[in-house]
């Protein structure tokens, strides 16, 4: 979960400070979130309480990670940081998505 506008600002960074002929940034928050806080910060939003069920067994699919933190040293050394944090931009997201109901 990265916001769109903190992915591109990065990509415009990195294009501007990197000097090495391939360059491969993690990009990322502070934080994680497991898939229970997404959609409780969705729903709240929203307004709405629906059942949630989750799938039989511990984890998704194979290969399924329970969360995804990523060292974003590289790009943070080009002076790039996330304006928003994961449950801002989720519910920022959703928002945007409320307003804008042509995009779905």
């Amino acid at each position: 979960y990265l916001y769109v506008v903190d992915c591109i600002d990065a990509i415009l960074l990195s294009l501007e400070k990197s000097n090495d002929l391939v360059n491969i940034f993690n990009l990322g928050t502070d934080s994680f979130c497991e898939v229970r806080d997404s959609i409780s910060w969705i729903i709240d939003v929203l307004g709405v309480n629906p059942k949630i069920k989750f799938g039989e067994g511990d984890r998704g699919w194979v290969g399924d990670n329970p969360y995804i933190y990523l060292d974003t040293k590289k790009v943070r050394s080009l002076g790039w940081v996330p304006s928003l944090s994961i449950e801002e931009g989720v519910r920022s997201t959703v928002q945007y998505l409320q307003k804008n109901e042509w995009v779905l």
